[in-house]
């Protein structure tokens, strides 16, 4: 824990920072806007296999993850790393939170870091599967690559946080550049963040 606080110390987040313009095209599910400036911001320490949920600069949860098979530090769609920066939560959806999107079988897509209900999509992006928790689906998408990323000509789009169930010999898998969390803290997780929630993600 002593470790984990002062890793945190040094890397200070921005508490309020602007919905992603992406919430705003019609043609996608609305989602109500996040609130002016968040009390919680997230902390996920990739080498520590750990997510931190803070509030108000204290720690009040922390929970096991898995990232990515390629390592961190991602620039380019397929690269299978997970990113490193700062970011927000972009948009979210549940198969049962009453907040966010609702995940419905065989309609439920993210695409160009938006999500959407349509008849075909992404093959990795079907969040109703066993790869977002099955019938516990979870998603928290961040907003990968950010604008310092692409003006910088990172590419990518559709790195969430999410739940998991494809798990080896009871322990999360490594993903393909996400963050994965065991189903019940991910929900955990969901309930207690809205859209806006700075992320920060360290290697």
């Amino acid at each position: 824990m002593g470790i984990l606080r002062k890793c945190l110390k040094v890397v200070p987040l921005a508490l309020c920072l602007p919905l992603s313009a992406a919430l705003r095209v019609t043609a996608h599910p609305p989602q109500d806007p996040p609130p002016q400036c968040s009390p919680y911001r997230v902390a996920v320490h990739c080498s520590l296999k750990v997510l931190q949920l803070w509030h108000n600069g204290t720690l009040i949860r922390e929970f096991p993850i898995e990232c990515g098979k390629g390592g961190v530090g991602k620039q380019r769609g397929g690269d299978h790393k997970t990113p490193v920066g700062d970011y927000e939560i972009s948009w979210m959806a549940s198969r049962n939170s009453a907040k966010g999107h609702r995940i419905i079988d065989d309609k439920s897509w993210c695409s160009d870091n938006k999500f959407y209900y349509g008849t075909t999509g992404p093959l990795l992006e079907k969040l109703w599967t066993n790869s977002y928790g099955g019938d516990q689906a979870t998603v928290l998408s961040i907003n990968y690559p950010n604008a310092k990323e692409r003006k910088m000509g990172y590419t990518g789009t559709c790195v969430h946080i999410h739940a998991d169930k494809h798990l080896v010999d009871g322990a999360l898998k490594k993903s393909y550049g996400c963050i994965h969390m065991f189903p019940k803290d991910a929900i955990e997780l969901y309930e207690m963040v809205d859209v806006g929630t700075p992320v920060k993600i360290l290697p």
